[in-house]
């Protein structure tokens, strides 16, 4: 039932206190409402202004909107006669379709944007039917001064997903959206309905489309010792020996090379690199428009570098992801044969520190220096002697002044000629230029990855960097906020995490750290936790963004693939690149 005048006047007041304060307000707000007002604050979304973003690579003939054709028609049909408006958007909350039979109406959505190709996801707009439904994943009605954004207000409209009932994956979402106050439970009862029948229909759908593509598959395996892959729209399905290499990060980056592919309309090769730095080539044999049959190939298999002797956890570090441990294995065989290394990475990354566990792993009772660019250096360089078989760190070299250089270069020409060995490991940050007469002593290179590309080392570099806080003896990091921290991009990696943590154990000493004790910076725009290749993606559209200052058309060709991939990865990674 719509909220009556005395209630809607309450609940703007409470909106209004929100707004003003921050605080969640006592009176009588729907608990959902109030979760979304705080998802929408910590989402920078706008209360006076409504700014939906516009995509133009919008899939208004797939799979979904066939399934919905007949649906959307019938209850036009039958709501012909009401001031309703019928929409259909795709999972990202994007609009697909739209039926309004009033011009009154239609102007007034017109004028908020409701319209296809634009999205109302709750990130973008605020608390919606729409993007709210999409964000909790249930069926959700909203009224009035229950939106957000001011724009809104006038608006009264009801959303319920669309799963894939074979996956559980959601797929879209239909929404009826009339002016305030509208019929909740009457609103609610019907796009419901809408939303089961779209559901049987795609599952009939799907049916017929899985088993040619099963057929398919099964002929294509005829190929003896071939890698096959078969791969839908929501299906992947490979065959034992491409599950021998494929991990299940590699799906997404074997379907969107499919996608590709497929529309150019024929048979087609491409390589690309898998998640672990494999190079496979794809030969696709499409099905239909949106399925194809593929064989994998890899290749350079004699260069696969061997399996890591050393963990992190050998180590007494935080992490399991191959790229870092491979690293930490590598360091560790440099450090066994007193090979002087050249240790990059990003500001924050934790190179200092690896460093250090890889040296008291292997001589802890040995001196461990280290030198920054705020010593005396020539004298702390003259003052290090009796290091034998210790290690020696000069930190941040390229900060270092030319004297003092000079006297690190005198210091590591001694090293080379002293008996008694010591190991050295130069760190700079990536991108910084060392002259020639370094980089002639340290032929040794490792490059700690960014916390973005092992962004599932989060998991134990959360519980680890917590037993590091005194004040963190009763604490622990829930279940909803680590998803929150997994999401996020982390330009300033593990000291950033570590910042993080600290501001959270502020606000919670006792218990389990929920997304609101986290500062509003952490409440990422990304969907799902990122795999190392997608951030990889990311990273390379961000960098041809801004070579080309916000031109989304020029990255595109610079990056060598179509603006409509641009547009959708922009949308997927929440790349925020202004032009200029």
């Amino acid at each position: 039932m719509a909220n009556s005048a005395g209630a809607a006047a309450c609940i703007a007041r409470a909106r209004t206190y929100f707004l003003e304060t921050g605080a969640v307000p006592v009176v009588p707000v729907r608990h959902g409402i109030v979760q979304s007002w705080l998802r929408s604050r910590w989402s920078g979304v706008s209360c006076d202004d409504l700014d939906p973003p516009y995509f133009d690579d919008i899939d208004a003939e797939g799979s979904l909107e066939r399934a919905a054709k007949p649906v959307l028609d019938q209850l036009e049909q039958t709501l012909s006669d009401a001031p309703v408006s019928v929409i259909l958007t795709d999972a990202r909350a994007r609009v697909l379709d739209r039926r309004v039979p009033y011009g009154s109406l239609q102007r007034t959505l017109d004028h908020l944007r409701l319209l296809p190709g634009f999205s109302y996801a709750e990130e973008h707009v605020g608390t919606n039917g729409i993007g709210t439904a999409r964000a909790t994943r249930c069926l959700t009605f909203v009224d009035g001064s229950e939106h957000f954004t001011a724009p809104l207000h006038e608006m009264s409209c009801a959303a319920a997903p669309i799963r894939d009932r074979r996956s559980g994956r959601l797929v879209g979402l239909v929404d009826i959206t009339c002016w305030s106050p509208g019929d909740g439970p009457l609103m609610s009862a019907v796009v419901c309905g809408a939303a089961t029948d779209i559901e049987v229909r795609l599952m009939e759908l799907g049916s017929r489309r899985q088993r040619t593509l099963l057929e398919e598959f099964r002929t294509a395996e005829r190929y003896h010792g071939q890698a096959i892959v078969a791969v839908a729209d929501d299906l992947v399905i490979a065959n034992q020996r491409a599950t021998s290499f494929m991990r299940p990060s590699d799906h997404s980056i074997v379907r969107d090379a499919v996608t590709e592919l497929l529309r150019a309309g024929k048979e087609r090769a491409t390589d690309v690199v898998l998640s672990g730095g494999e190079p496979v080539t794809i030969r696709c044999h499409p099905v239909d428009e949106h399925s194809a049959v593929v064989r994998l190939s890899v290749m350079d298999t004699s260069r696969t570098r061997p399996r890591s002797r050393i963990r992190p956890a050998d180590l007494k570090l935080a992490g399991t992801s191959p790229l870092f441990a491979d690293v930490c294995a590598e360091l560790a065989m440099h450090r066994q044969a007193f090979s002087n290394v050249l240790l990059e990475g990003e500001p924050g990354t934790g190179k200092l520190a690896l460093a250090r566990a890889v040296h008291y792993r292997y001589a802890p009772e040995k001196a461990f220096t280290v030198i920054e660019p705020t010593d005396d250096v020539a004298a702390r360089c003259r003052a290090d002697r009796g290091l034998s078989g210790g290690t020696a760190v000069f930190r941040h070299v390229e900060l270092f002044t030319d004297s003092a250089r000079a006297a690190v270069l005198d210091r590591l020409d001694a090293f080379a000629k002293d008996t008694d060995r010591v190991w050295v490991v130069v760190t700079t940050d990536v991108g910084a230029e060392l002259p020639d007469e370094f980089l002639s002593r340290l032929p040794l290179t490792l490059t700690v990855p960014p916390l973005r590309h092992r962004i599932e080392d989060v998991q134990w570099l959360v519980p680890a960097l917590l037993s590091t806080f005194p004040l963190a003896r009763y604490v622990s990091c829930g279940p909803a906020a680590m998803r929150v921290l997994q999401c996020s991009s982390w330009p300033g990696n593990v000291a950033e995490l570590a910042q993080v943590l600290r501001h959270a154990l502020n606000r919670r000493r006792v218990g389990q750290i929920q997304p609101e004790d986290l500062p509003e910076p952490c409440y990422g725009r990304a969907g799902h936790v990122l795999s190392r290749w997608e951030t990889i993606e990311r990273d390379a559209i961000v960098g041809a963004l801004l070579e080309t200052r916000g031109d989304r058309a020029a990255a595109a060709d610079l990056l060598g693939i179509s603006r409509a991939t641009v547009y959708r990865r922009i949308s997927t990674y929440g790349i925020t690149v202004e032009s200029r």
